[in-house]
């Protein structure tokens, strides 16, 4: 029995991993030849700070929130917008939502969205932040060492289509996403997959979720508050296995923002512990009450 579950996690992890770094790639190759043009142009007004942030959140990923917090850090954008950031990222188990359940994945990242713009204006009206920020059109941004995260901030291009293509495959496809996050990825979904497959096997699941909804909703949120991509993915699978319902996988999704809380962490431990109060009360709210319903 064991040996059975084992060939049949090991083939959907490979299944599932493969179009993961599929997706991660195709992404990575958007950013390239956008040339960080998403990074430049940023408006001054508070709407548009907000609006900008929470799109970078929602890129799939963790590149988009790296962007928002240094934005933050380098004081350019408002803590309500880099909280949009939080609300709206998923970090790297967007990619394993949209591989495993394209379409529910869809309506989550729109609701977290919708959230994450509500939730800037709010936070913003309410910390009462009237200061006119900046202005003028962002010219640049650059991220340095001290920013304690990594970020593939160059023009490919630049000697060349053929000296672009190279550096592409051996930096960003294999030194970021092959090096970086495949293991990773393989080993989360390998392992979530094989564990809760012979938990199944024992033990009725849904049962069991049904029974500790509340519990299963405050453990979601509790593992939303680690500030790294790996840990989330368990209510993802979860939730792809038909194990949870959907507020749970939302109120995880909420509170957790992948890697990009790490930077923020570092260097504004405050406006992180904020930033993740007003997520575990947003979480806790709109969770209880889909529950509920």
């Amino acid at each position: 029995m064991l040996l059975q579950i084992f060939l049949s996690t090991l083939k959907e992890t490979i299944g599932i991993t493969g179009l993961v770094m599929l997706i991660m790639i195709i992404i990575e190759g958007i950013n390239v030849e956008s040339g960080g043009v998403l990074f430049k142009k940023l408006k001054g007004t508070r709407f548009g700070q907000i609006l900008v942030s929470a799109l970078l959140g929602a890129i799939p990923g963790c590149a988009g929130g790296f962007a928002s917090v240094s934005l933050y850090n380098h004081r350019m954008i408002s803590f309500g917008a880099l909280t949009a950031m939080m609300i709206a990222t998923a970090g790297d188990e967007s990619f394993l939502m949209i591989a495993m359940f394209p379409k529910k994945a869809g309506i989550l990242f729109a609701i977290l969205f919708t959230l994450a713009i509500l939730s800037g204006i709010l936070t913003d009206f309410l910390a009462g932040l009237s200061e006119k920020r900046h202005t003028g059109l962002m010219k640049s941004i650059k991220f340095n060492e001290t920013d304690n995260f990594e970020v593939h901030n160059c023009d490919c291009r630049k000697d060349g289509r053929h000296h672009g293509l190279r550096h592409f495959i051996s930096e960003h496809i294999w030194g970021h996403v092959i090096k970086k996050h495949l293991p990773k990825i393989f080993a989360w979904t390998f392992g979530v997959l094989f564990i809760f497959g012979i938990l199944a096997h024992y033990v009725d699941m849904n049962r069991w979720i049904s029974d500790n909804s509340i519990l299963t909703l405050l453990i979601a949120i509790g593992i939303g508050l680690i500030p790294a991509s790996g840990p989330h993915m368990v209510f993802v699978t979860l939730f792809a296995g038909g194990l949870i319902p959907f507020p749970i996988l939302l109120a995880n999704s909420i509170v957790q923002e992948g890697h990009a809380g790490i930077p923020l962490l570092a260097d504004n431990k405050k406006s992180f512990i904020y930033a993740k109060a007003i997520k575990v009360v947003l979480a806790l709210i709109i969770g209880l009450a889909a529950l509920l319903i």
